[in-house]
């Protein structure tokens, strides 16, 4: 009987000993493989680092090509007043941009910008370069021309900086308003964050971004930057001499096994290389630069043997137990199947259940914040209509009751014809403010708006159309209305209430216009965190927020005393918006203007 389950059991294991080692091989052959293409996507992704910052470098500097420079080249206060500073303040948010310099013929430094400790661009002591290869080589370039240098350690007064800075330098020649060249402008990128990120490891795999020369640029094997052009430790000279020694001057992207070690080599295509005499992309063809890079990623043979070892072991045990688990197999493996089943069906229904849990509490919570902002909102409506009930109706009331009980007690026809138009005003005065109270009370009572998808557009055409007049009158013909639609123009809200919240701020616009300027008011949407933001800028009166800030919104309140208003305007938009489940806020400047920002939730 025993023979007879050993030779069944070695009937059954020998196929499986024959597959296994099969299968180890083809384990090796798919773990060297899969490393190889990990690493490739590993160095595509680093590419993109690189060439995204050429990609950057080259579009800053080309702009300068563009720039017409007056004669008196070397006056740059004219520049740095204008659009230089400009140009300073908005690209000096990016990292990498590090020195921006405006040189002449002669090489002499007329304008230069440094990344300071703050991360902010200012001004530096200027120095000269006639010396620099990259300001010869930018002499050469025609106009439209940029010329992408090699990466090398950056130099200061003839001297490598220290601590060591990688740069990449774009440079272009500049014209006057002749189309005279009057000198050169260069852009200096610091790739030291640039290069950290491409040195990060995802296994124990070294790091090698050389140039054409095979000259090492970057690696994670040492800590100097261009350890080829720096004063080099033992290890950055044996960092050269074995990629050198090892004769690895290939030019097709490929991977192989050598000595137990695994080699990736991958070209960096950044758009301007040359193959065959052409540039790689046709769109960058005043792109002049001699560099090609490619980056080398090496897995150690310790690593390999070491994840070769883990699959062995497995094997091997694999192995061992399928020897004591073949006889058991097909008795468990019922009873197991069975178990599992009734285990998986029981984890299913639970998570099911807590699925809906979760959306059922999410779906409260989501209705308890909607009330919970309504309520605050429909608690500040009610407090504004207590103080419009409780101030605004009080005076008047009391005043015709004081005239009510003065003309009750005197039969005076004089005093009767004195105090009757005061009555008269009085009562005007309470129908006005009755109906204006009846408007509000409207808004706070209108729950079922008529929502539908208005056109902005179309809709601010038609509430100008309502000024055609007024826009006509030669004192408002220095007057523009200007739409930037550019992110959106369609919104559902109450086309009544929206025409009325534009015809108000247009009204506005017109009525508290600077007569000694060409003013204007813009119309622009915009997208914040994901809600639709409509902006309305004047070049006004403006308000003065630090006086009036807190009474912005009331009722009756006016700033312009000099103009006629009832300041009903800005209090009636607010209570329609809110109606709307929008929100208003107000940036001004007194003689500058004001900025209203509608955000629709």
């Amino acid at each position: 009987m025993w023979i007879r389950i050993i030779k069944t059991s070695l009937a059954l294991y020998i196929p499986l000993l024959i597959f296994t080692i099969f299968w180890s091989h083809l384990q090796k052959q798919s773990l060297i493989y899969n490393m190889a293409h990990i690493q490739q996507k590993n160095i595509l992704n680093k590419s993109f680092h690189l060439a995204d910052e050429c990609t950057a470098l080259t579009e800053i500097t080309s702009y300068w090509s563009t720039v017409p420079f007056p004669p008196s080249f070397s006056d740059t206060s004219e520049l740095e007043e204008g659009f230089i500073e400009n140009y300073i303040k908005i690209l000096q948010g990016v990292d990498e941009y590090d020195q921006f310099r405006l040189i002449d013929t002669n090489g002499q430094e007329i304008l230069r910008y440094e990344k300071t400790g703050t991360n902010k661009m200012l001004p530096a002591q200027v120095q000269n370069k006639v010396n620099r290869p990259y300001f010869n080589k930018g002499l050469t370039l025609k106009k439209g021309q940029v010329y992408i240098s090699p990466i090398e350690l950056n130099q200061e007064y003839g001297e490598i900086e220290i601590p060591y800075k990688p740069v990449m330098r774009g440079v272009t020649p500049i014209f006057d308003n002749n189309d005279d060249q009057v000198g050169l402008a260069v852009v200096n990128f610091d790739l030291t964050k640039i290069f950290d990120l491409m040195k990060a490891r995802i296994s124990d795999d070294n790091f090698f971004l050389v140039d054409k020369d095979r000259n090492v640029i970057a690696t994670n094997l040492s800590s100097n930057y261009l350890p080829h052009q720096a004063l080099m430790s033992h290890q950055d000279s044996l960092i050269r001499e074995k990629l050198l020694f090892d004769n690895m001057s290939l030019e097709k992207d490929t991977f192989f096994m050598k000595e137990g070690n695994l080699w990736v080599f991958q070209n960096v295509n950044v758009g301007f290389e040359n193959k065959g005499g052409k540039p790689t992309f046709s769109n960058v063809a005043d792109v002049v630069s001699n560099n090609n890079w490619a980056i080398i990623q090496q897995i150690p043979a310790a690593y390999i043997s070491k994840m070769l070892q883990s699959i062995r072991r497995n094997l091997l045990l694999f192995n061992i137990l399928t020897l004591f688990v073949i006889l058991l197999i097909a008795l468990g493996y019922a009873r197991t199947q069975k178990e599992r089943n009734s285990f998986i069906e029981s984890l299913k229904a639970k998570k099911e259940e807590l699925q809906r849990n979760r959306e059922q509490l999410e779906h409260t919570n989501q209705l308890v914040q909607k009330s919970n902002r309504r309520l605050q909102v429909r608690n500040q409506q009610l407090e504004d209509f207590n103080y419009v009930v409780a101030h605004n109706l009080k005076s008047p009331v009391t005043s015709m009751s004081i005239i009510v009980d003065m003309l009750s007690k005197s039969s005076d026809l004089k005093t009767f014809n004195e105090l009757f138009p005061k009555l008269k005003t009085i009562s005007n005065n309470i129908s006005t403010l009755t109906e204006d109270v009846q408007s509000y009370v409207s808004i706070l009572n209108n729950n079922e708006l008529e929502i539908e998808n208005v056109n902005l557009l179309v809709l601010l055409e038609d509430v100008e159309n309502d000024f055609v007049e007024t826009l006509m009158d030669k004192k408002a013909r220095n007057f523009q209305t200007i739409y930037r639609f550019n992110a959106w123009y369609s919104l559902k809200c109450s086309k009544f209430y929206m025409k009325s919240i534009l015809q108000n701020f247009l009204s506005n616009a017109i009525k508290y216009r600077r007569t000694d300027v060409d003013s204007y008011v813009i119309f622009e949407t915009a997208y914040e965190k994901g809600k639709k933001i409509l902006y309305i800028k004047d070049n006004g009166l403006g308000i003065d927020l630090e006086r009036h800030g807190q009474n912005m919104f009331k009722l009756y309140k006016r700033f312009h005393r000099n103009i006629s208003g009832k300041g009903m305007g800005l209090f009636i938009v607010k209570s329609q918006l809110e109606a709307m489940n929008a929100s208003l806020e107000v940036e001004s400047e007194a003689g500058v203007g004001t900025t209203f920002k509608m955000k629709f939730n």
